[in-house]
């Protein structure tokens, strides 16, 4: 069966920065589930949308989207564990699980899940565990555990500059990174701070131990493309780095009537990099991009 959903729609206005500059009333709070508190947000009304962040940053890696999203859906973002103002694990836990249990305490049934980098993987993750609570999937750089090289040896020089010159040196290394840095140099301090203030506990350089991350199967994520039956968008930015656009190139192959959006001048944080415009700027059409089932 065929649809069509508009949730291409709002994604592309937003990350364009084609802004309607709406204030749209919103509310926070802490979610006490799964044996931990995370820190989430929440605005708008109808179709529930949720947006997940990636590593060494929080849930305000959506500010430029959150209002957004919000004109046209019940947008939510959290923070992930060990993150934001959410609580750090103690023990092993499923990202998934968390999830699922926030949404289970804001009384969301289904949700169109947006999650960029990691956040992809974990949406990925729980579109496959709980399928009949996802309405539609979108995975923005995510490389679904194929890590590339690159990427590695950077998170490796994070660590190093971590531990012997402290959190502001570990942000300069990720943040000018030419993949995973902000190609928009405007977008840059800020993503510098809120990375700043989360790298120590991301990369376990305050002296923190690192907790196992649980998953509902041993099988590879890149081997269970087949699986996923909701309506997918895979969205990259043309300047990451090649193994990564590769990635997403398999993902939107591999999905089942997936389709592809590819941003210019964006490399890793294509939602940063296509971010917040200032007053003025104009917009005839909103882009409508079928999304199948």
């Amino acid at each position: 069966m065929r649809r069509e959903i508009l949730v291409s729609a709002a994604i592309l206005i937003a990350l364009a920065g084609l802004s309607l500059y709406a204030q749209v009333p919103s509310q926070s709070g802490i979610a006490e589930v799964n044996g931990t508190k995370l820190y989430y947000e929440m605005a708008g009304s109808g179709q529930a949308m949720v947006l997940l962040h990636g590593g060494a940053v929080d849930s305000r890696a959506w500010d430029d989207q959150f209002a957004e999203f919000a004109v046209h859906y019940r947008v939510i973002r959290y923070d992930l564990r060990n993150s934001g103002k959410s609580a750090s694990p103690e023990t092993p836990f499923s990202n998934s699980e968390d999830l699922y249990a926030l949404l289970q305490y804001l009384k969301v049934d289904k949700a169109y899940l947006l999650g960029i980098s990691r956040g992809g993987g974990i949406a990925f993750d729980f579109t496959l565990d709980h399928p009949e609570m996802v309405a539609a999937l979108v995975l923005v750089s995510a490389n679904l555990s194929k890590t590339p090289d690159a990427y590695r040896q950077m998170f490796e020089r994070v660590s190093e500059a971590g531990k012997t010159e402290g959190a502001a040196a570990a942000a300069r290394v990720w943040g000018y990174d030419p993949y995973q840095g902000p190609v928009r140099e405007a977008a840059r301090p800020r993503v510098l701070q809120v990375m700043e203030e989360n790298l120590p506990r991301f990369r376990h350089f305050d002296g923190s131990v690192a907790v196992r991350q649980l998953s509902s199967s041993d099988i590879p994520r890149s081997e269970r493309l087949s699986e996923i039956h909701v309506p997918t968008l895979v969205i990259a930015g043309e300047l990451d780095n090649v193994d990564g656009r590769a990635n997403y190139d398999n993902w939107a192959r591999g999905i089942r009537n997936a389709k592809k959006i590819i941003f210019p001048n964006a490399a890793h944080l294509v939602n940063i990099d296509h971010g917040y415009q200032q007053p003025g700027q104009q917009w005839s059409r909103r882009p409508r991009v079928p999304l199948q089932k």
